[in-house]
């Protein structure tokens, strides 16, 4: 869907197996806050805001750990992401 795809994606960039590290992430914070990271009122903005990869934190009742890797999976930059390995 949509509010899972990698910012790769909305670039119409390539991709590989970091996107789906990317999507775990989405799944993730979904599942912590109830709600996906990124929203929008349309297609474009919903681009817009996964591209520059701001999103609300998780509370800080959640450990720091979890926090850690949910960090690094929605990181900008596929580079950046941790391998599927």
């Amino acid at each position: 869907t949509p509010y899972y795809a990698c910012p790769e994606v909305w670039k119409n960039m390539p991709y590989d197996n970091k996107s789906d590290v990317w999507s775990l992430g989405c799944v993730l914070y979904e599942m912590i806050m109830n709600k996906p990271p990124f929203t929008a009122q349309s297609m474009k903005d919903l681009g817009n805001r996964v591209i520059a990869g701001k999103y609300e934190m998780i509370p800080s009742t959640f450990s720091q750990d979890l926090r850690n890797v949910l960090k690094m999976c929605l990181q900008v930059q596929s580079s950046k992401r941790p391998s599927c390995q």
